[in-house]
């Protein structure tokens, strides 16, 4: 039979008396937001540091303002600058709530995207200046900027502008159908040829969601008899 364990016995200490003292009162310190303040600080400049560091190694240099990558974010921004002007005139001078619907869901993702090529860009040195008035260089097939597929003309513009009721209704679908297509023709490029994974995931939200809502704009205007 194995030895039972033998048990140690912790050694007596004196008790000591009672404390009968008032505590000292805590001394004046900061604020909760002036003690947190630094921390704050220091979380804030290392991630600035992480995602400086992350650039260079992990993508290297900036595109070139040729490339494709740069060349879709810069003329795409404008691209969806107009889908975002067209969807205010609709939201202005339209009509049909079911229509309207279609104009505030463009305005909210196409703004949405507007901010994510803006913010790229940015990370990459360039602004919206940097655009130029000539597009799609960078797909082989230069032209001017205002006449990227699916841009509506100044006169389409004007049209809009002066349309009320179910007359904008239907020329906003028209003009939106059209504007979803062209952005697809250099979104699909673009999902092809940029060497950025950010940027093709983009590209590639930009076809599947345009796609969609290309299918979605024609059963409505076929619904509400506006074609």
């Amino acid at each position: 039979m194995p030895p039972l364990p033998s048990t140690t016995v912790l050694p007596t200490t004196e008790e000591a008396p009672p404390d009968t003292t008032e505590p000292a009162a805590p001394a004046p310190g900061p604020s909760g937001w002036a003690r947190i303040a630094p921390a704050v600080v220091a979380v804030a400049a290392l991630c600035a540091l992480a995602a400086a560091i992350g650039f260079v190694v992990g993508s290297g240099r900036p595109p070139g303002r040729g490339s494709v990558d740069v060349g879709f974010l810069l003329e795409m921004s404008v691209h969806h600058e107009q889908g975002v002007a067209l969807a205010n005139l609709e939201l202005i001078n339209g009509d049909s709530e079911d229509v309207q619907v279609f104009a505030r869901e463009i305005l909210r993702d196409q703004s949405y995207e507007i901010g994510l090529m803006q913010f790229q860009l940015g990370g990459w040195g360039y602004a919206r200046e940097d655009v130029g008035g000539e597009a799609m260089a960078w797909m082989g097939t230069p032209v001017p900027l205002a006449e990227m597929p699916g841009m509506a003309s100044e006169q389409q513009l004007e049209l809009l502008r002066g349309a009320r009721g179910r007359d904008a209704d239907a020329l906003f679908l028209q003009l939106m159908v059209a504007h979803h297509q062209g952005a697809i023709h250099m979104a699909s490029y673009a999902v092809d040829h940029v060497d950025d994974a950010d940027v093709r995931r983009l590209a590639r939200r930009i076809v599947h969601n345009q796609q969609l809502e290309i299918e979605e704009l024609q059963f409505t205007e076929g619904r509400l008899g506006l074609g």
